[in-house]
C-alpha cells in the first residue's frame, strides 16, 4: 500500500517537473535595444562585442568600453546612444541580461565550437545578424536532442563525458 503512495507521489513529482520546464520563460529586456544587424553593416563581428568568444568557453557580454570606442562621440540622435552615455558617466556597465544557460551539469565551450570546430554563431542562436532588435528569449531550443543531432551530422563525438561533467 505504501509504496503505491510513493510511486503515485514520484510521478507527481515528475509531472510536475515537466510541466515546469515546459512553461515558457519569462522574455528578457535589456538595458540597451541593441540593433545587431546595424552593427553587422557596420562591420563588427560577433567578436566585437563578445570579446571572449574565440579564448574562452563564455563567449563574454559586452563591456561599456567596447560600445564607447565607436560611440565615444554622439553620432546620431538615438536615446539608446544617450543611454549609453549615461552608464559612461555613471561609470556603470550596462546590465546585461544572458537569453542562453546550459544547465549546471553541462560543459559548453564557446571556443571549442568556435574555433576548433568553426561552427558559425548563427548555428546555435539564429539570424542575430538581422535582428533590429535585442532578444527576449533564445532563438534556438538548445536542447540535448538538438545538440546530439548537430553532433552526429559533424561527425563529433556523443559520448557523455565530452559534455557533461
Amino acid at each position: 500500500m505504501k509504496s503505491s503512495w510513493v510511486v503515485a507521489g514520484l510521478a507527481l513529482v515528475i509531472a510536475g517537473g515537466g510541466f515546469l520546464a515546459a512553461r515558457p520563460r519569462p522574455g528578457v529586456h535589456q538595458p540597451v535595444r541593441f540593433n545587431h544587424a546595424a552593427h553587422v553593416v557596420a562591420g563588427v563581428d560577433c567578436d566585437g562585442c563578445h570579446a571572449t568568444v574565440k579564448e574562452q568557453s563564455f563567449a563574454s557580454l559586452p563591456k561599456l568600453e567596447d560600445c564607447m570606442q565607436c560611440h565615444d562621440q554622439p553620432l546620431t540622435k538615438d536615446p539608446e546612444e544617450k543611454k549609453l552615455k549615461a552608464y559612461e558617466a555613471a561609470h556603470a556597465e550596462p546590465p546585461w541580461q544572458r537569453i542562453y544557460r546550459m544547465p549546471a551539469h553541462v560543459y559548453f565551450s564557446h571556443r571549442r565550437h568556435v574555433v576548433l570546430a568553426k561552427v558559425e554563431c548563427a548555428v546555435c542562436h539564429g539570424a542575430m545578424d538581422k535582428a533590429k532588435e535585442p532578444p527576449v528569449r533564445p532563438a534556438v531550443e538548445q536542447t540535448m536532442t538538438w545538440c546530439i543531432a548537430c553532433h552526429q551530422k559533424r561527425h563529433a563525438s556523443i559520448d557523455c563525458i565530452a559534455c557533461h561533467r
